[in-house]
Order: structure tokens, then sequence, then C-alpha cells
């Protein structure tokens, strides 16, 4: 069965974050499926990557990382507490080898409940671009043709074959350079703006949005603390959740 790659990013601030994380995923995978990690290295200390690969060599995996060059996002729009690696998720096509067809990429901000083997499997990403969530938002900083829903970009089933014939990255990079001022939500304003008609959603369990939908009834697979208020930081939503592989990890 092959590898499922999975793409995600840190600095030093969330490191102990993106472990976690990276924890719950191996924790509750099938025996059968297996994850080829790959971290974007938003400038990680020694220490913290050492940590992360003692992690997963408990799993006999080790992660790959990536580098950026920062210039490409020096004009993006950073504030509160989103960082300007969040960005660098748009470079995933040109940071993997061109024979890697399609990733997940997930938040450091998240937990994982199961196995992600149906994510990946998904049909429908052959037509597509990419497959997320929807974000019900109630502002953004950009504003869809009628009719279009707007996506979370903490979870992204991503077809990078179509990502390359079609130089998507290079198209939101130059968006965020030509309207900055469009910009709130950081990188997810930029992908809408640019796939807004080129992406199918997926079921909301595969990002469970806890502060816009805590409402719903659903099973989680992947529980995504996505505000500024996190387990770490304050109370939320199932605070429980991430306190339970944070508490486990050995960090």
């Amino acid at each position: 069965m092959e590898p499922i790659s999975i793409v995600a990013l840190s600095n030093d601030h969330y490191a102990v974050h993106l472990a976690t994380m990276l924890f719950s995923l191996f924790e509750n995978k099938l025996p059968e499926t297996n994850y080829q990690i790959y971290i974007i290295d938003g400038n990680l200390s020694l220490e913290n990557k050492s940590k992360i690969n003692c992690l997963l060599q408990t799993y006999n995996t080790s992660p790959t990382y990536l580098t950026v060059d920062p210039s490409i996002y020096k004009h993006a729009k950073v504030w509160g507490h989103v960082s300007r690696e969040a960005f660098y998720r748009i470079s995933i096509p040109d940071l993997l080898d061109r024979s890697i067809k399609k990733v997940i990429y997930l938040d450091s901000d998240l937990i994982i409940k199961g196995d992600l083997r149906a994510l990946w499997e998904s049909e429908q990403l052959d037509k597509h671009f990419l497959g997320a969530v929807e974000d019900p938002v109630e502002f953004a900083g950009i504003k869809l043709p009628r009719g279009y829903k707007y996506f979370n970009s903490g979870v992204l089933l991503m077809n990078l074959k179509k990502w390359r014939k079609y130089n998507i990255s290079s198209k939101v990079l130059l968006f965020i350079n030509k309207y900055p001022g469009k910009i709130m939500w950081w990188d997810q304003d930029a992908l809408n703006a640019v796939l807004y008609n080129k992406w199918f959603p997926l079921d909301y369990k595969w990002n469970y949005q806890v502060f816009r939908m805590g409402h719903l009834d659903i099973n989680p697979v992947i529980i995504h603390f996505n505000t500024d208020i996190k387990p770490w930081n304050g109370e939320t939503l199932l605070k429980e959740e991430y306190d339970y592989y944070r508490n486990r990890l050995e960090w």
C-alpha cells in the first residue's frame, strides 16, 4: 500500500504543537497505513528538530525537512497569532519532488483522531486542484463571486500535478503581492481568491473547526483549534483532546 504524503510546517513557537499533532496522527492510524512526513522548516532549532525526529523514530519513520526562501513572502500581510510561515504551504508543489503527485497538508493546531486513508483516496481530487472543508467565516478580506463557498486552509488535500501544470503557486503569490490590502485571513484569502472555483468540499469531519462548528453534531476525524484561543493558552471546546496527547508527549 502506497505511503500517504503528509506535509506540515512550523517555527520554534509551534514546534511542540506540531509534535503533538504528529503524535496523535501516528497513535490513531491503522497498522497497514504508512505516512511519509515532510516538514516545512520555519527556522526550527536543532533541539526541536531532534525532539521531532525522536518522536517519529518511535514509529519507524523520519521526517524530510523542506526549506523556503523567506524573501518570496516578504510582502505577505501578517497580523495576530499567525506568522509569515503560514504562507509557506503555497510553495508545497515546488518543494517536493515531481514524482509526488498529491499530499495532505496539516496545520499544527490539529488533533488527528483517526486514520487518513479515506481522505487520501478521495476520488474527486483527480478533477480538482484541491479538496478542503468549508469555512463558515462571517467575513473575509476577499469577496468571492456569488454562489461560491470559502474554504479553510488548515487541512488541504492537494493535487500537486494540476498545481504544477497550471502554475497555481505563482498565481497565488501574484495575488498576495498585487492585492495585499484585500487579504485579511492570511494565506487562506489568497488561496480562495485563486482557487474559489477549482476545489471540492470535504466532509466536515476532516476539519472540524471548533470555533465555528461547535454547534454541529459531528464525529470529527480531525479537530482544528482555529482561532487565537488555543488549548494551550486558554479554554476552548475539546481542549481535553489536545491535552490528552500533549500530556503524554515527551518534550
